[in-house]
């Protein structure tokens, strides 16, 4: 059984006595007033009723919007964090957890000095200790160094915004000393993740161990609920995708586990103990502003938008509750007395927003993690709103040659949502029906990928191998040199990239126009994997729930022959035409296997397709990341068209521009640097 965040909080207020108390009163220590509860205060200059108001609104429950409300609320300010799914954690919980801060931080001089203070049971650093040896200088130098060039011949960090990430830098060691602070333990530093830098190493991962109790402060889950890749087995309190928590051994750490839901989870019992409230199941639809382009922001629409069990109709509730307003009025206002704070995420679900840096973004097929989230997901709620006000872009080239930022070919198939993929036992499993074949890089051997007409487009043994292009450390691993010199014009030269350049162009070829196209968006339509029983019994492939869906979703076909399977695709709501040329495309297929020569894509490794059942299984053309967004300064704060800050308006994360940096750092630290600030603005 897991511990209640207001187990030992006396001063915790339930639902009943928040309303209980009146609209005029502030709920115990975080100072939240329901107004349209007794519609009896109207509004300011704008003449808006407001349904509640409070210091701080935070909009998004992921890595942002929990360490800014953890982070409000130590400095005193009530805080309300609107999120629009059921639970919290956004795309945080679903992550790794693998967390790259630095500039000095305790992890990387704890890791320097090769000990274990807090009696974690860590095996030995995985690293020299000089890779440790870090301040906010070298970090902010990194992450603003124009000579690193990734094996794809991108120069990842020659476009970050400087004043962004000089704060950032400053902000790093403080976020990592608040994130442990709060409950949260980490490996070994393993590392640098993607964005971080490629001179030192900074990245461990955050983890919890195994134990009899599900308790936060003591570092310890169930078996329950971290869930179980034996037994096939999820759990609603984690939500992390691509199975349950596996083992932090190899990273230092015997005998725990690790994943971006102990970021979540802990920040979120952090928050809750402190008094922070929570609205789930809100969907931010309107900032509001004293004038459209002018003075200050006071406040946020949002509109109830729950979601519902498929199968019992239930409404989907968050693991924990105490702290939650269950609101269900369709539309309310809430006024921000010190200002609001974006942490919506990204954009990657909103196709006309995204098509504005790649119009081929156009193909809906396009995976971008809604299981878990919910359609809602990265709808670019938090950007679209705040341009309404008057707010500016920045750094919308930056997705331009990530891996991570644009579509691409992913070797687990056959489910419709590859980056959020929970198991049974997870509420949103029935929204995912299935896990995915995990085929491995040796997998794309035996099967042969065809667009919607049926045809090959790309060999298939490179798209494993060119998934991921990324500068990374130790320098040497990946575009960089060895040894590496920070601001070295031999990092960029062109023999340099000439030796090092390997992008593959895999998901390039599958997002072309194909006869199946249609105007006025010529979508390239889904891509399939077609192999046959010699394939599944070759790799030992489970082709059984809850790797495929029971019963079928369309995601994943079985036929007795090719054209009975070229058929069969059109169950899936993607594709709307039979694959007419596959018959034709694995005769020229197995013709090429049996010379031995692939003519057409010279793929090195071949085997027939040629004994049934015969099976198709989507590739998912997926984007994980959203880079470029709100432009906003050093302080986190949201600029206009002409430069200036919009006060009281501030973001961070996903919904935010200016950096090509990925992940938990991102998020985190900006969502710090925004609460920071945002507590020191006057209160209206």
């Amino acid at each position: 059984m897991s511990k209640k965040p207001d187990d030992d909080d006396d001063n915790a207020l339930s639902r009943r006595e928040f309303f209980k108390q009146g609209a005029a009163a502030g709920v115990g220590a975080v100072g939240l007033t329901a107004i349209g509860a007794t519609g009896a205060q109207a509004a300011d200059a704008n003449d808006t009723e407001w349904d509640y108001e409070v210091d701080v609104v935070i909009l998004g429950g992921g890595g942002v919007g929990l360490t800014a409300a953890v982070r409000a609320r130590d400095l005193g300010a009530s805080v309300l964090v609107v999120e629009q799914n059921y639970d919290l954690g956004g795309k945080l919980a679903h992550s790794g957890g693998w967390t790259s801060l630095g500039g000095g931080d305790a992890i990387q001089e704890r890791d320097r000095l090769g000990l274990d203070p807090d009696g974690l049971g860590l095996t030995a650093p995985l690293h020299p200790s000089e890779d440790f040896e870090d301040d906010p200088e070298r970090l902010f130098t990194d992450m603003t160094d124009w000579s690193v060039v990734n094996d794809g011949a991108v120069a990842e960090y020659r476009y970050n915004d400087r004043e962004l990430h000089r704060a950032w830098a400053d902000n790093a060691p403080a976020v990592r000393q608040f994130l442990m602070d709060n409950h949260i333990r980490f490996s070994r530093i393993a590392g640098t993740h993607y964005g971080g830098g490629v001179s030192r190493a900074r990245a461990p991962w955050a983890m919890i161990k195994l134990g009899d109790v599900t308790d936060i402060e003591a570092g310890t889950i169930t078996t329950e609920d971290a869930g179980s890749t034996e037994e096939e087995r999820s759990s609603p309190f984690n939500h992390q995708s691509m199975g349950p928590a596996p083992s932090a051994t190899g990273f230092g750490a015997p005998g725990w586990i690790y994943g971006g839901f102990v970021i979540a989870r802990s920040l979120e019992y952090s928050a809750r103990k402190k008094g922070v409230r929570f609205m789930v199941n809100r969907h931010l639809d309107e900032v509001i502003r004293e004038q459209q382009f002018s003075g200050r922001v006071l406040g946020v629409k949002a509109s109830y938008t729950p979601r519902f069990d498929p199968e019992t109709g239930e409404r989907l509730e968050s693991w924990w509750s105490d702290g939650n307003i269950d609101e269900t009025k369709e539309v309310i206002n809430i006024r921000a007395r010190r200002g609001v704070i974006i942490g919506t995420g990204g954009y990657m679900g909103n196709i006309p927003f995204r098509t504005m840096f790649d119009p081929r973004m156009s193909e809906p097929s396009i995976q971008y993690g809604d299981g878990l989230m919910g359609v809602r997901h990265e709808d670019a709620s938090g950007i679209v709103a705040s341009m309404r006000v008057g707010a500016n872009l920045a750094g919308m080239l930056q997705p331009y040659g990530y891996s991570l930022g644009t579509p691409h070919l992913v070797g687990t198939i056959g489910t419709r949502a590859v980056y959020d993929a929970v198991m049974p036992g997870h509420p949103v499993f029935k929204f995912i029906r299935a896990f995915g074949i995990p085929i491995g890089g040796g997998g794309w051997e035996h099967v042969i990928a065809v667009n919607q007409v049926g045809k090959r487009f790309y060999n298939e043994s490179s798209i494993a191998a060119n998934a991921d292009t990324h500068a990374a450390y130790p320098p040497g691993s990946s575009g960089t040199n060895n040894p590496f010199t920070p601001l070295d014009w031999r990092n960029s030269s062109v023999e340099h990239v000439r030796d090092t350049y390997n992008k593959g162009a895999a998901a390039d070829a599958a997002l072309a126009m194909n006869e199946g196209s249609r105007g006025p968006d010529y979508a390239s339509g889904p891509v399939w994997a077609i192999f046959d029983q010699n394939a599944v019994d070759a790799n030992g492939w489970d082709l059984r729930h809850p790797y495929i869906a029971e019963p079928p979703d369309g995601f994943f076909h079985k036929a007795d022959t090719l054209a009975e399977l070229a058929r069969k695709v059109t169950e899936n709501p993607y594709q709307h035409m039979p694959l007419k040329y596959l018959e034709e495309t694995v005769a020229k297929y197995n013709a090429a296997a049996e010379a031995g020569v692939d003519d057409e894509f010279e793929k090195p490794v071949m085997h027939k397709i040629e004994t049934g059942p015969f099976y198709a299984a989507i590739i998912p053309l997926a984007v994980n990341d959203s880079y470029g967004g709100l432009r906003i300064n050093g302080k986190a704060q949201v600029m206009d068209m002409n430069g200036q800050a919009i006060p009281g308006l501030y973001a961070g994360g996903e919904a935010s521009g200016g950096g090509r940096q990925h992940g938990i750092g991102r998020a985190t630290v900006t969502g710090y640097m925004a609460a920071t600030n945002i507590v020191q603005e006057p209160l209206i």
